[in-house]
């Protein structure tokens, strides 16, 4: 066989491959190798050596000097800085000597591999070691950068794609949890505006009393503790660009009629101010309610509703698109597992578990878990297989089940000395029980039990007597 069948499996194998030098002068560097950082050339290498690198700042220590030192193959993980980029990369790297006549180096093996590629080669050997799964690995859609393998999902995001080009106002609609900002990203990044600022506004987050002065701005002296300079508001910040508002549905009405006023005259106006500024941005909304209805009850303007939902889109719940939790977890696993430097893959027992689960948190609840399962797991451990039934959120532990109760009765309006002395002090969980910790399971379980029976944040709100805005932060909170 000639040496061009050598070279043509070195090109085709997806693990980078180097060759150096004694000096650290790059011999050879496979195509898998070049892509390992952002936008290096066969040339970039070819004309560099590990020295110049590390003058340059890519990184601190080799393994090129470990195996000068050494005399003998050595095993590594370097974290590897992207200057271009900006990233930093954990990249294993072991590195095999040959040696000339005189005992000298004459060249260097190196095999790289960063930990993503590794630790999802590892997660697919171990799902197919018996033949017994048909678990895809692929963690994002083939044309974009967002994770969707549901039918549901691609066709959404088709629909998306196509939108995001023109400056149609779009309303996204779905549950808590289930990747709306992600979406308007996306909407943002697709658009004509991409090279523009995007604003994202959390209208829920924002107390009613600020959230006016934030979205207008204001003058100088325009009220009580207002700047001496005045301040732009979150709407003149997006000009030029896309200003997303999310949770729009928690916005108060009067403040969605000035909200109204700036679209249709495209101007805004600071609070305190004579002066009407012009403004040219685009509109995106989300909301976890169904903005028509409360528009038909009266607790949302309907002209407001008709103008910022030309293009309504729907995020169906996780539990409604299985297909995508896998995706969405090997996604996750592989960011905790680099962010803490560490390896595990999931039994397959672990993803029917997950996949058998309705995970009420949607995408953020299996972010969340994934997260929890990397950093409590024994470092040792490999395989993760098992999990505390705590871990799921559907699962509630005893003192969740007193706290239950409680809920309930207080819903029921029965709440009494009879009823109170069914509840008992969770005393057996000294390690973690404390009055704060009880009293935010209370919170936790009403608010719980409130959505389910009253169904709308904002018939909540009223139940409760609490602020809509209120509601919504609890909401997000306890991942409800």
């Amino acid at each position: 066989m000639d040496n061009n069948f050598y070279l043509e499996i070195l090109e085709h194998t997806n693990i980078g491959i180097f060759v150096l030098d004694g000096n650290g002068n790059y011999l050879y560097v496979n195509d898998h190798y070049c892509g390992l950082l952002a936008n290096k050339t066969r040339e970039f290498y070819m004309n560099s050596s590990i020295p110049k690198l590390k003058e340059q700042g890519y990184f601190k220590n080799g393994v090129w000097e470990q195996v000068l030192r050494k005399n003998a193959p050595v095993v590594a993980l370097l974290t590897i800085t992207d200057k271009d980029s900006n990233q930093i990369h954990q990249l294993f790297v072991s590195g095999a000597p040959t040696f000339n006549n005189d005992g000298s180096i004459k060249y260097i093996f190196f095999i790289v591999e960063s930990m993503e590629n590794l630790n999802q080669r590892v997660q697919a050997g171990i799902l197919n070691t018996h033949n017994c799964t048909d678990f895809s690995l692929v963690t994002k859609a083939p044309t974009t950068d967002i994770i969707a393998e549901s039918p549901m999902m691609k066709e959404l995001l088709v629909l998306l794609a196509n939108v995001s080009k023109t400056d149609a106002s779009i309303l996204i609609v779905g549950p808590t949890g289930s990747g709306k900002e992600v979406l308007a990203e996306y909407a943002h990044r697709n658009s004509l505006r991409s090279k523009g600022p995007f604003i994202s506004v959390d209208c829920a987050s924002i107390p009613e009393t600020l959230l006016e002065s934030e979205l207008l701005g204001y003058e100088k002296g325009a009220f009580t503790g207002a700047s001496t300079q005045g301040k732009m508001g979150l709407i003149e910040s997006a000009n030029g660009g896309t200003l997303f508002l999310d949770e729009i549905n928690s916005m108060p009405l009067g403040l969605q009629g000035k909200l109204l006023r700036v679209l249709e005259t495209r101007t805004v106006k600071r609070l305190g101010s004579l002066n009407a500024k012009p403004i040219d941005f685009r509109l995106l909304c989300a909301s976890n309610e169904n903005l028509e209805t409360l528009a038909r009850n009266g607790n949302f303007r309907s002209d407001l509703y008709y103008r910022i939902s030309v293009v309504p889109i729907h995020i169906p719940p996780l539990r409604e698109r299985k297909e995508d939790i896998v995706p969405l977890a090997f996604f996750y696993l592989q960011y905790f597992c680099k962010k803490y430097t560490r390896m595990k893959v999931l039994s397959e027992e672990l993803i029917n578990t997950m996949l058998s689960y309705d995970w009420p948190g949607n995408v953020r609840e299996l972010k969340n878990f994934i997260e929890r399962i990397v950093v409590t797991s024994s470092d040792t451990d490999l395989q993760v297989e098992t999990i505390p039934k705590s871990f799921l959120q559907g699962t509630i532990p005893d003192t969740d089940l007193q706290v239950e109760t409680v809920a309930k009765f207080f819903l029921q309006g029965t709440v009494g000395k009879n009823e109170l002395e069914q509840i008992r002090l969770p005393f057996s969980h000294e390690d973690t029980f404390s009055h704060r910790f009880y009293m935010e399971q209370c919170e936790k379980q009403l608010i719980q039990h409130a959505l389910s029976q009253f169904k709308t944040p904002a018939k909540v709100a009223e139940i409760l007597k609490l602020d809509l805005s209120n509601v919504y932060r609890k909401m997000r909170k306890y991942n409800l």
